[in-house]
C-alpha cells in the first residue's frame, strides 16, 4: 500500500460523532465505533494524494503514534475500504467518453474486499478477453451487448439466420436488424454501446476445430435446437463453454464446461437418460436439447441474458462461477434453484480427465 485512499465508490456515513459506517448494503457495510476525533480526521484525510509514510507522519501531528497509525491503515485495508491510488488508471487506450461510461463497472469491481487497484486489473482482463457467442436471438444478442457494455474487448457473434420481428427485444436486436443475418444486428448493437470494441461476426470467425486463436469462453445461446456437432468441436478444442437457454417462460444458465475438468453437456444428457429411460427418444424428437427459444418472453429472456452475462464475467474475472458443475433454473418469480451435476462415468470426458 503506497498511497492509501478510501474507496470512492464506498459511501461513508457518520452514524454519530464517534461512529463511522462504510458502505450501505448489509453485505458491504462495515462500522467503526468509538473513534476519537483525531482518528476520524486521519481516516477522512485518506484521499490518495500522499505516500503512506507521509500519512503516518501527518497522523503523528494528530497525536497518533506511528504504530497506531499503521495499525489503523492495516485495519481499514483488512476491512476492504482502501484502494492504493498509486496504481495507474486502466483502459488508457479508450476514449475519455468510453472510460467514463465504464466508470460504474470499475466502481463495482473496486468494492471487492481484496481489490486495491480500483478494479483496474480485472477491467484490463475483460478488455483483453475474447468471447464468442453462438446464437443471437432474444437471449444471445442481449448477452453480446451486455458483455460489450461491461468492458469485454473482443467479441465474435455467430448466427447466420435471418433476424425476424420476433427477435426484436430491448437491449438486443432492434427493428433495423430485421431481414439481415442476426449476428450483424448483434454486432451493431454491441458497437452502439461500446464503440471501441473489436467485434465481428461468424463470417470472419475461425472454426473451433482449427488452429486459429481460440476464445477464452464460448457462450451457447441456441435459437434452434442445440447443435451437438458444435458442442463436440468446442470440447475437442478445449474451449470453455457456457450453455444458456430460455423456453416455455423459464430459463437455465449453465453449466459452464471446462473440457476435461468439469461435467460436460454429454454428462448432463447421460444423467437425464439414467433418470428417464425415454429421454433419448424425447431429445431426438426435439432435434436436440435445449430445443431453442420456444415461448421465450421478453422479461424471462432479459433475466436469463443478464444472469448468463454475469456468470461469463465471473469466469473472465477469474472469480468463482456457481454454474461450474451446476445449472441455475431462472424464473421471473423468486424461486431460482441451483442444480449440481457430476461427471458421468460413461462419458468420454471422464476418461479424458484421467490423463
Amino acid at each position: 500500500m503506497r498511497r492509501p485512499r478510501l474507496k470512492p465508490a464506498l459511501r461513508r456515513v457518520a452514524r454519530d460523532p464517534r461512529t463511522l459506517q462504510f458502505g450501505l448494503h448489509p453485505q458491504r457495510a462495515s462500522v467503526l465505533h468509538d473513534l476519537e476525533p483525531s482518528v476520524l480526521r486521519v481516516i477522512e484525510g485518506l484521499d490518495g494524494t500522499r505516500e503512506l509514510r507521509q500519512v503516518v507522519a501527518d497522523a503523528a501531528k494528530e497525536g497518533l503514534a506511528e504504530e497506531h497509525a499503521r495499525t489503523l491503515i492495516g485495519m481499514l485495508l483488512q476491512r476492504g475500504v482502501l484502494d492504493d491510488a498509486a496504481f495507474p488508471p486502466p483502459l488508457t487506450s479508450l476514449s475519455l467518453a468510453e472510460r467514463d461510461r465504464l466508470q460504474a463497472d470499475l466502481d463495482a469491481l473496486s468494492l471487492h474486499p481484496e481489490t486495491v487497484d480500483g478494479g483496474a486489473a480485472v477491467m484490463e482482463r475483460r478488455h483483453a478477453a475474447h468471447v464468442r457467442v453462438y446464437g443471437a436471438g432474444r437471449v444471445g444478442a442481449q448477452i453480446a451487448v451486455l458483455l460489450a457494455a461491461s468492458g469485454v474487448g473482443n467479441l465474435c457473434v455467430c448466427d447466420t439466420a435471418t433476424a425476424r420481428p420476433r427477435d426484436v427485444i430491448p437491449g438486443g436486436l432492434g427493428w433495423s436488424a430485421v431481414g439481415a443475418p442476426r449476428h450483424d444486428g448483434a454486432v451493431a448493437s454491441a458497437r452502439a454501446v461500446a464503440p471501441g470494441i473489436n467485434a465481428w461476426t461468424s463470417a470472419s470467425a475461425s472454426h473451433p476445430a482449427d488452429r486459429a486463436h481460440h476464445p477464452a469462453l464460448a457462450i451457447l445461446a441456441p435459437v434452434e435446437p442445440l447443435d451437438q456437432i458444435l458442442v463436440a468441436d468446442l470440447a475437442e478444442a478445449g474451449i470453455p463453454h457456457l450453455l444458456v437457454s430460455a423456453f416455455e417462460g423459464l430459463g437455465v444458465v449453465g453449466p459452464l464446461v471446462q473440457p476435461g475438468v468439469t461435467a460436460c453437456l454429454r454428462c448432463l444428457d447421460l444423467t437425464r437418460r439414467d433418470r428417464d429411460p425415454a429421454w433419448p427418444t424425447v431429445s431426438a424428437r426435439l432435434g436436440g436439447y435445449p430445443a431453442g427459444e420456444v415461448a421465450c418472453d421478453t422479461v424471462t429472456a432479459t433475466i436469463v441474458a443478464a444472469t448468463a452475462a454475469g456468470q461469463a464475467l465471473s469466469w473472465i474475472d477469474e472469480r468463482q462461477s456457481i454454474v461450474t458443475n451446476g445449472t441455475l433454473d431462472v424464473m421471473q418469480i423468486w424461486g431460482w434453484r441451483r442444480r449440481s451435476w457430476s461427471v458421468h462415468p460413461q462419458c468420454r470426458c471422464s476418461r479424458n480427465q484421467l490423463h
